[in-house]
């Protein structure tokens, strides 16, 4: 009696946890950010003015776009908790006219592509990669 009791605990547990393993959901899942710093987390530069580097989250097929101020990107995410990587292709070349954005894009996609983790607070994401930090705003 014992045993099947406690086989029938075990798979409402299994059922309730089972949705939320199978949709493989994060708090990143379908949210749009804007950049606002980059750099170590002693140090950070702000974005250029005029600039929108954007990032978004698709839930769907776990994809990542965005715009790094010049250029679109696009690739993919897995979340792990709080751990985070992402792979990323550019998009064709649009030619920029300030070498400061062209800094930044080259900044900002060297930083990103090393995303280790992150944390929300509010409307706050911080993405860790290693020795620097990129911090968004939500859009």
């Amino acid at each position: 009696m014992r045993a099947r009791i406690l086989i029938a605990s075990m798979v409402g547990v299994a059922l309730l946890v089972a949705p939320s393993c199978a949709t493989g959901g994060s708090a990143l899942d379908d949210t749009s950010w804007l950049l606002e710093s980059i750099g170590p987390p002693d140090n950070l530069s702000q974005v250029i003015e005029g600039t929108n580097v954007s990032l978004d989250f698709v839930r769907s097929g776990h994809r990542v776009t965005g715009s790094t101020g010049c250029n679109a990107f696009e690739g993919g995410y897995e979340v792990d908790g709080n751990a985070l990587s992402i792979d990323y292709e550019i998009g064709s070349g649009q030619r920029c006219d300030l070498s400061a954005i062209v800094e930044q894009e080259q900044m900002f996609l060297s930083t990103f592509v090393g995303a280790e983790s992150y944390a929300l607070d509010g409307n706050t994401l911080t993405i860790n990669c290693g020795d620097r930090i990129l911090v968004f705003r939500r859009r």
